[in-house]
């Protein structure tokens, strides 16, 4: 046997046209679909949450500005400002700290929405009553309170959950781990304290605009974990660089409500730009603090030589120093003041290695340049210090300590701290030799001074020491002037230039020109897919361009469809269509076999329920009305069906015929129908093709041409059994039943071989069941009352309708 999908491979091509007529049949459940996506697509665009888009855009300046020509006045206290790294200020700007103070400092605690029939929304800054948190900030989180205002003093309050737990809103923690059910439903006054177990708040009347005048009375609130809210809009935030090659970073955010994503990026900027320039403060305040504990000091022993000072003077007040002293006296104050600017700077070195020893961060330390060192290694290792302490912080924010990135910078921290600490015991040591070296001249001088008289000596050395504290002082006043003037003329490294604006006034999510057009398309791809799909899959003959593709026999006439019952339809409905269908048949019949005075007619098909016995009573009908003597012979004799629609005995028949049993005129029944005669099968035999080959079944079809114009023989179907070639060997036209919809393609790559391997000549093909539209496809679904053979199946089953062909999509 051929294979079939051999065949089919070279005969199924594109035909878009066959492509196009066979989609139309479907066009209303094509339109169907459409309708119901738009819909979906309507449904889903008014009742989804609308979602809108702010951004703002910051410069990050690479080089620290200072202001006011400061950096003449105090170089090196904005130390820490200098080259800034773009991706650690994108870590500073996603850190979970900067958005948690943003939210605190905004009181986003608690989010206030109206109920609506279908959908709810958040009402920022409208709403008409306001929740102030109990004194014990115990409450539940990510609940809805559902509040009713029942009039403009008294509301209904609700909360109905089945597993919640106690939330701290000190600790941002959950009090036990214990979940528990909460129902609640009573009605409160305006500003009246509601406690419970598991929360506590007031609830105040803000703005009643919205239940006065627009009748709006139904409301929720939700009480949110700081720490998840936070987690929600760093999920919702994006920061990005505007161009690789510019220091300019966007800020996004994406938000149901447009004012409330605009206020929270405006005083996410103010809270950016304020730790910005609060660091660099910190520098000079640190420097002010530090001077300021030196001036103490100071002043105190400034205070005491100055009143002995004073009340020496007042005991002697004719010793003087002479001339021939003062030049001594200028070379040890001189010294002196070197000598304590030499303390003082190394109680800086100390106080500063004691800091890094215990503290890992720079925040507090005082700037070497504000206390006059200008040692550029030293500057130079703070720096670095600082930086690194700056990454750190970026890196753990986004990584585990066990990090390689974090494990590095610990690693050259570690490094830079320990250069740091050699760089300020090598400065103190040379500090302490310049001291020692000052104490000699020192002392040198001093034996010049003991040669003076004693009253010029002790004046000498009380004005000394006065001269050396005010000096000093005046040293320390100097700086902290000058760490003043930086700090009020600090400004941000950074700078806003675009403030928080929407990127477009209409929502980005849900595109609704995009949605609609998305339903459109799938309403049309889906069911256009399927019936694709449906087409490619599908086995049986749908239209008369699937038989083309198989076989080349004629077609000779296409049954219509029809829904009247009865299986002699000329009889009951002469000018249906049906009739006019066999009617056109039997025209061209006349034309076949044109050389034969009498003709022999079989009619077969490949399986039982195509149709076959019922086109062979009628067409025997319809031939008979011409006149011509017509013989219809029931050659089926496996299950014979042809009796009960003429309501005749079938005891006797072809079977017993053949069997010797009776004789023809015993076997030819007269019908009511003029003109025509019927041979029924007979009784089942247990040997049907062992009849049917006798050559008494081919002498007996010679004798009745003698009588009959036309025989017409029912044989059975030529794909289960062998009784319909033995037959069609004997006619002189063969009539192939084909079913739309049921015959299957397989049956007629089936009929191809058998064809070929029998010889047969004279096939032509009767389409069965054919609906009444333009097309040459699109035919129904079975016909009359021939409900199938049942040579190996259930016979009802296979040819009973199944309910949703009932739907014919025709143009």
């Amino acid at each position: 046997m051929m294979n079939p999908s051999e065949n089919s491979e070279d005969n199924e091509k594109i035909d878009l046209k066959n492509l196009f007529d066979r989609f139309l049949i479907f066009w209303k459940l094509i339109l169907l679909s459409i309708i119901s996506f738009i819909l979906i697509g309507f449904i889903y665009n008014r009742y989804s949450s609308k979602i809108y888009k702010s951004s703002t855009t910051i410069l990050i300046k690479e080089e620290s500005n200072s202001s006011l020509g400061a950096e003449n006045l105090f170089d090196g206290i904005d130390l820490f400002g200098g080259q800034k790294n773009i991706k650690n200020e994108i870590g500073i700007l996603k850190s979970f700290s900067l958005t948690k103070k943003t939210l605190k400092s905004l009181d986003f605690r608690v989010s206030y929405y109206h109920s609506g029939k279908f959908k709810s929304e958040e009402i920022y800054e409208k709403s008409p009553f306001l929740v102030k948190l109990g004194p014990s900030n115990i409450t539940v989180v990510n609940q809805e309170f559902h509040v009713t205002i029942l009039s403009e003093n008294e509301f209904n309050i609700s909360i109905d959950c089945n597993e919640t737990k106690p939330f701290d809103l000190n600790t941002e923690s959950f009090i036990s781990n214990k979940e528990e059910a909460i129902s609640y439903n009573k009605k409160h006054q305006f500003g009246e304290l509601i406690s419970t177990p598991f929360f506590e708040f007031t609830i105040v009347k803000h703005d009643l605009t919205l239940f006065t005048e627009d009748g709006w009375d139904s409301y929720f609130f939700k009480i949110h974990n700081y720490n998840e809210l936070t987690d929600q809009y760093l999920n919702q935030q994006m920061v990005s660089e505007i161009d690789k090659d510019a220091s300019i970073l966007r800020i996004s955010l994406e938000g149901t409500n447009p004012k409330k994503i605009n206020d929270f990026l405006d005083r996410f900027n103010q809270l950016y730009l304020s730790s910005g320039l609060d660091e660099k403060n910190q520098i000079a305040s640190n420097t002010i603090s530090f001077i300021n504990n030196q001036l103490l000091s100071i002043s105190d022993s400034l205070a005491i030589v100055e009143k002995e000072l004073e009340s020496f003077k007042k005991k002697n007040p004719k010793v003087q120093i002479v001339n021939h002293d003062f030049n001594s006296f200028s070379q040890i104050e001189k010294l002196e003041e070197e000598k304590a600017i030499l303390e003082f700077n190394n109680t800086y070195y100390l106080s500063l290695k004691t800091y890094f020893e215990a503290n890992n961060h720079t925040k507090n330390i005082v700037a070497p340049s504000a206390m006059g060192i200008n040692d550029p290694l030293l500057n130079e290792l703070i720096s670095e210090l600082s930086r690194l302490y700056s990454q750190i912080e970026v890196a753990r924010v986004n990584s585990k300590e066990e990090h390689p990135v974090v494990q590095s910078l610990l690693k050259q921290i570690s490094n830079t701290k320990e250069k740091l600490n050699e760089n300020i015991e090598s400065i103190i040591a040379s500090s302490e030799l310049s001291l020692s070296d000052i104490d000699n001249r020192i002392e040198n001088i001093e034996r010049e001074i003991d040669q003076l008289p004693q009253q010029e000596r002790l004046l000498l050395n009380i004005q000394r020491k006065f001269n050396l504290n005010e000096n000093v002082y005046n040293y320390l006043l100097e700086k902290r002037a000058e760490a003043s003037i930086t700090k009020a003329s600090n400004v941000s490294d950074h700078k806003v230039i675009d403030t928080p604006r929407l990127i477009s006034k209409y929502p980005i999510r849900p595109n609704t020109t995009l949605i609609f057009l998305t339903c459109i398309l799938l309403g049309f791809i889906l069911p256009i897919g399927s019936i694709l799909i449906y087409f490619s899959f599908n086995n049986k003959i749908i239209d008369k361009k699937d038989i083309d593709k198989i076989i080349d026999f004629p077609i000779i006439g296409k049954i219509t469809f029809s829904e009247e019952e009865g299986d002699l339809v000329n009889v009951k409905s002469p000018k249906s269509p049906i009739a006019e269908s066999l009617r056109s048949i039997r025209t061209n019949i006349q034309y076949l076999a044109s050389d034969k005075k009498q003709k022999i007619i079989c009619l077969t098909s490949s399986i039982s329920g195509e149709g076959k016995t019922y086109i062979s009573m009628n067409l025997a009908s319809i031939i008979s009305l011409t006149g011509e003597k017509t013989l219809l012979i029931g050659a089926d004799m496996r299950k014979p069906k042809i009796s009960n629609t003429f309501q005749l005995n079938n005891s006797i028949g072809l079977s017993s015929f053949l069997s010797n049993q009776n004789t023809k005129e015993e076997i030819i029944n007269k019908t009511k129908i003029e003109n025509l005669d019927i041979i029924l099968s007979g009784p089942i035999p247990p040997n049907p093709s062992e009849l049917l080959n006798l050559k008494k079944m081919k002498s007996f079809i010679e004798e009745l041409k003698e009588e009959y114009k036309y025989i017409i023989i029912d044989t059975p179907p030529i794909g289960l059994v062998t009784d319909g070639i033995i037959l069609m060997n004997y006619s002189d036209i063969n009539l192939y039943i084909v079913r739309q919809n049921y015959t299957t393609k397989e049956m007629l790559y089936n009929l191809k071989d058998i064809v070929h391997n029998n010889n047969l000549t004279n096939l032509n093909i009767v389409i069965n069941g054919i609906t009444t539209n333009r097309s040459s496809y699109a035919y129904g679904y079975g016909y009359g009352n021939d409900k199938s053979y049942g040579y190996y199946h259930n016979d009802e089953d296979n040819s009973r309708e199944k309910w949703w062909k009932k739907f014919k999509f025709t143009k």
